[in-house]
Order: structure tokens, then C-alpha cells, then sequence
């Protein structure tokens, strides 16, 4: 068995469900002897939903709160989705959106949470990806298709919360880039085309990987 793991990470509205989807298209029509999984955390799992509970809350949740939460939801999904994937015959790609650098970043990195806490609340979680792509998108563009989604934002989603994150995303922490290996994408024109250039990186992955 072998399995190679990509995540598609980026702030709010950057396109990340989009890429992702693509993805999984584009690779698997050069790649036939390779099963795809589409997955993201937080998970459609019932962890998952417990964590957009706390999202919409009016409740004044501390960024403890989120972070345990946000673990409980990680382990689960290594546990139900992750492992047994490592621990079965097939070859896999898996395709996720996010992955514990977002826990990081949010929690300690925004949220000031302890860094150290965290990683030992998460320790259990085995899922560190082989290869992060951070969508690049300017910030006014951010803001844009946030006005544009027809939907209740949650208080993550503002304009102010927004552009911190944009700030944080795109200074990364040395130490962050290389523990997730973290390459950046230009995410600024059509979908098509970022899934494009995204896909021809992750294929020098998947034939180094896979031979």
C-alpha cells in the first residue's frame, strides 16, 4: 500500500472546495491505477458538525473551546478515514481540504492559543500531508466573494477577521512551511487554470511516490 496525502489550504472564500474537486477530476484521468479520495476537516462527520455548532454560536466560545473541538474532529476523521486507508492494499491519493496547519493557525497562531498545547491535543492525529498548497488570493478579492456568497456568515467571516487571516496564510511561520511542506499557488485567475497548475505539481508527487 502506498498513500500520498495533498492538502488545499487557504483562508476564507479562497477557492479551496473548488480546487479540491477539481483535482480529484483532473488526476484521475492519468492516473487509472490510483484510487482518489476527497476528504476535508473539518469533516462531514458528526465531530465535524459539532464544530460549526460552535462556529454560529452566539456563545462566547475561547479559542480552548475551538481547539479541543477542532482535535476531537481530527482524530476522528484519521481514525475513520485516514487509517484505514494506511492500513489497506489499495494506492491512494487523498485530496483534502485543510489539515492540523489550519488548527495552528487559527487557534495559536490568531486565536494565541499555546502552540505546544496544541500539538499535545493533537498528537494522535497521524495525518500530516506529504504536500500543502495555500491558495494566494489579494485580499480585496477575498472580501468580494464574500459579499457575493448568498449565505449567514459566522463571526470568523468578517471583513476584519478576514484579512488577519490573509495575513497569517501568506507569512507562514518557517517552522510551519516545512513541517507541512507548504508551497504557495496563485489562486488570482479562473478555477480551471489554478486546478491546472496545481494538479501538474502534485503529479511530480504521485510519480516519485508511486514510480
Amino acid at each position: 500500500m502506498t498513500m500520498l496525502v495533498v492538502t488545499i489550504d487557504g483562508p476564507d472564500f479562497s477557492g479551496k472546495s473548488t480546487i479540491a474537486n477539481l483535482l480529484v477530476e483532473i488526476l484521475r484521468r492519468g492516473n487509472k491505477n490510483i484510487i482518489f479520495k476527497r476528504t476535508e476537516v473539518p469533516s462531514a462527520l458528526s465531530t465535524g458538525f459539532f464544530t460549526k455548532i460552535l462556529r454560529n454560536s452566539a456563545d462566547n466560545v475561547s479559542s480552548n473551546v475551538f481547539a479541543l473541538a477542532y482535535a476531537a474532529d481530527h482524530l476522528h476523521h484519521y481514525e475513520t478515514v485516514i487509517k484505514p486507508l494506511k492500513e489497506s492494499n489499495g494506492d491512494f491519493v487523498v485530496i483534502q481540504e485543510r489539515s492540523l496547519l489550519s488548527t495552528y493557525i487559527y487557534q495559536s497562531l490568531i486565536g494565541k492559543t499555546d502552540l505546544e498545547w496544541l500539538r499535545v491535543i493533537n498528537k494522535f492525529d497521524k495525518n500530516t500531508p506529504n504536500l500543502t498548497l495555500v491558495l494566494k488570493v489579494l485580499a480585496n478579492e477575498i472580501i468580494k466573494r464574500s459579499q457575493l456568497e448568498k449565505r449567514d456568515h459566522d463571526k470568523f467571516e468578517t471583513p476584519q477577521h478576514l484579512e488577519e487571516e490573509l495575513k497569517v496564510y501568506y507569512n507562514l511561520p518557517e517552522e510551519f512551511v516545512k513541517e507541512f511542506n507548504v508551497e504557495y499557488i496563485d489562486a488570482g485567475d479562473g478555477p480551471e487554470d489554478i486546478a491546472e497548475r496545481c494538479a501538474k505539481r502534485i503529479q511530480k508527487e504521485i510519480d516519485e511516490k508511486f514510480g
